[in-house]
């Protein structure tokens, strides 16, 4: 029940956009003004409050951290692969790449895994947060700026590191490093605004759906379905057994594996809308990708936890 209590209220929020479109109480201006705040204030102002308030990143994990990076990150090479294998325009290679690589760990996984796991769980949690929103989101974004026009890998990725979620979750790292605790007055102010980024961005995220939602067709439903079929198998079987292979801790390959199989984050919506690249078929990644974590995360919740005992 612990997964199905935290994605119920996901859902509800989505629900709550939806109805607010089907009733027509909220149109295509603001369906542009919600992203745009989540992207400059809500998801920055949470990862900011939430990794400065985490335990600083161990050097000791560095080797089993970087390995859940390769595997993480991997379908930033393979859904471009696949892609060009199946005809896809540029926008949904990278598209798919985002949706499929970018998971819903600040707000699902980590609190999921705290829930499985117990309290240990916390602080490794936190650190896969950090990689998840510094360094995969930044790769994922660089790939976006490509795919709107002719641009160097270096400066995408110059670009990208500029990007508010990833400059607030770097900012986020370097206070927890460097043990700099803010004003008490900014930090609540700070976290305040940072509790209303998943809400809004869900809400949005059923606006849109609800006025410019329909069925896709064949050759649009074909990059949601590889996305989720990325995202929720391959990326954490190859957590799973790499992490294996290397003999990390038990419990950091069991957080990193449950982490690793959470959906495409809200902000993959947000990301790809900003950007202009493959923003419906993300849409339709996150909620439905959503939906079907409530299986999957289920039964790899308690198999992880058969497995540690």
């Amino acid at each position: 029940m612990s997964v199905l209590s935290r994605v119920l209220p996901f859902f509800t929020l989505i629900a709550l956009g939806l109805v607010l479109a089907r009733f027509k109480k909220l149109d295509e201006t603001v369906a542009k003004g919600l992203p745009t705040y989540v992207l400059w204030v809500g998801f920055p102002a949470l990862l900011i409050h939430s990794l400065s308030h985490a335990p600083p990143p161990s050097l000791v994990m560095a080797g089993p951290m970087g390995v859940y990076l390769l595997a993480a990150a991997s379908p930033l090479v393979f859904a471009p692969l696949i892609g060009q294998a199946l005809g896809w325009s540029q926008a949904e290679r990278s598209g798919v790449g985002m949706a499929s690589s970018v998971g819903n760990t600040a707000f699902l996984g980590g609190p999921l895994a705290i829930s499985v796991f117990g309290v240990q769980a916390g602080p490794l949690a936190a650190q896969i947060v950090a990689v998840d929103f510094v360094i995969i989101v930044a790769l994922a974004v660089a790939g976006l700026q490509r795919a709107q026009g002719p641009v160097s890998p270096i400066k995408a990725l110059g670009r990208a590191l500029s990007n508010p979620i990833v400059a607030a979750a770097a900012t986020g790292v370097v206070l927890s490093m460097s043990k700099i605790t803010l004003p008490a007055f900014l930090d609540q102010a700070i976290g305040l605004a940072g509790a209303t980024g998943s809400p809004v961005g869900l809400v949005a995220l059923g606006l849109v759906i609800g006025l410019e939602g329909r069925r896709p067709s064949r050759s649009e439903a074909m990059p949601v379905l590889v996305a989720m079929g990325l995202k929720l198998l391959l990326v954490p079987a190859l957590v799973w057994s790499l992490l294996n292979l290397i003999g990390a801790q038990p419990l950091f390959i069991a957080v990193a594996t449950l982490m690793a199989a959470c959906p495409a984050a809200v902000n993959v919506f947000i990301q790809t809308r900003t950007y202009g690249v493959f923003a419906k078929g993300a849409a339709q990644a996150v909620a439905i990708g959503t939906g079907l974590s409530v299986i999957s995360l289920t039964a790899l919740a308690g198999l992880l936890s058969a497995w540690l005992s």
